[in-house]
């Protein structure tokens, strides 16, 4: 195992949701400012935590699912009950709120042993009790029949601490009331996703929870955010990746259009690739090909390796940043304009292009397809007129 993964601990955090007056509401919990230069420090975060090793003794204890049922939700070979289990774990020792019910699956009323859980759950909190223990001492089962597993998250590989984090959906329990334990969670709130995401609240929102409560932005009711957690079947892992912005560093997930262009040029996470274009902008994009961006369109220049000559294509004479950034790398290339289909230009021992469709190449030694370029059998990567490197899709 590399030192970038052997710090990777596995973790499971739950959206606590109820109906509101003002909407759909969400429990988040702040943060202490620990002073240690952990990225959580303040933050406002759902109830979680990483896994310990004692929450497979609560296996036995669970009702509603079992670990081949919860490993294949997962899509783990075995051990995801660990995860179910240790996001109610996490839930009860930070915010007080506990998942249980009888063994015949009806309601456990906790009201008669309110002191006994606050000592239970402080007895937890400091690592002298487990939750098999808790559920043993008073006959209970942790309640899974209703735990929707809502996403997947990895920590990206700049940060110190990080955490391969899956993320549950639970409707809050009627008959409780959540209190922070005033250790891990120092407030609470309960908040629509709009209301935690206004910038005038000025909340500290990870990445992962702000792209969370986007998620759960537009549900009438909190059963229906939990049924559409619910429905849900496949679960990719996001894997936010640093990147430079036009205000500096920032993160980006699988939805932004440059995070292909950012993975595949930075896959150890420097953050020196750009996610956002600006007219003159030059992006190596391989060892034959830089990107010049324009206003309306990207020109790209070509070389080969044990070549010094260059060859332009697509430029916008009228650009004027791309033009004098084309200058200032090339002055010297030679334009290229639309060539027949097929038509073949060898730049070097190592550097073939080959024009494809009415205004597009294929840079054969790379797989690229540059410009207006149509799908081609065995291109990889397309390098388009407008916008970032993307994947080219499967055939």
């Amino acid at each position: 195992m590399s030192a970038a993964a052997s710090n990777i601990r596995p973790a499971a955090s739950v959206l606590v949701l109820r109906d509101g007056t003002r909407g759909v509401e969400v429990l988040l919990m702040r943060r202490p400012e620990r002073g240690d230069n952990d990225f959580r420090s303040g933050a406002c975060v759902f109830p979680g935590g990483v896994l310990d090793a004692a929450d497979r003794d609560a296996w036995r204890w669970c009702l509603g699912q079992d670990d081949a049922q919860a490993s294949a939700r997962l899509g783990l070979s075995d051990g995801g009950l660990d995860y179910f289990v240790a996001a109610l774990r996490e839930c009860f020792e930070e915010v007080g709120l506990l998942f249980v019910c009888q063994p015949d699956g009806s309601p456990a009323d906790l009201g008669p042993h309110a002191q006994a859980l606050r000592d239970w759950r402080h007895r937890l909190h400091h690592g002298q009790a487990t939750m098999a223990a808790l559920c043993g001492a008073f006959d209970w089962r942790l309640d899974l029949r209703e735990m929707a597993y809502f996403s997947h998250w990895l920590t990206p590989v700049v940060r110190p601490k990080r955490f391969d984090t899956r993320f549950f959906v639970r409707l809050a329990p009627s008959a409780q009331e959540a209190m922070p334990d005033m250790g891990e969670a120092l407030e609470l709130m309960w908040l629509t996703p709009d209301e935690a995401l206004q910038p005038q609240r000025a909340l500290k929102l990870l990445n992962v929870t702000q792209r969370t409560l986007q998620d759960m932005r537009g549900f009438a009711s909190a059963r229906a955010a939990y049924d559409h957690a619910l429905a849900l079947r496949r679960v990719a892992l996001h894997f936010p990746r640093p990147a430079l912005g036009r205000n500096g560093p920032r993160f980006v997930i699988e939805s932004d259009p440059a995070y292909e262009e950012v993975a595949h040029l930075d896959p150890d996470g420097r953050g020196d690739v750009r996610c956002e274009l600006q007219a003159g902008d030059v992006q190596r994009l391989s060892p034959r090909l830089w990107r010049v961006s324009g206003a309306a369109r990207n020109a790209y220049l070509v070389r080969d390796p044990d070549s010094a000559d260059w060859v332009s294509l697509g430029a916008d004479a009228g650009d004027a940043p791309q033009a004098q950034a084309l200058r200032s790398i090339a002055g010297g290339a030679r334009a290229i304009g639309p060539c027949a289909p097929g038509q073949v230009l060898r730049l070097g021992p190592g550097t073939t292009l080959r024009a494809v469709g009415d205004d597009g190449w294929l840079l054969e030694e790379e797989r690229t397809l540059i410009g207006n370029a149509p799908q081609q059998p065995g291109a990889d990567w397309l390098a388009p007129e407008r916008g970032f490197l993307r994947r080219c899709p499967p055939a």
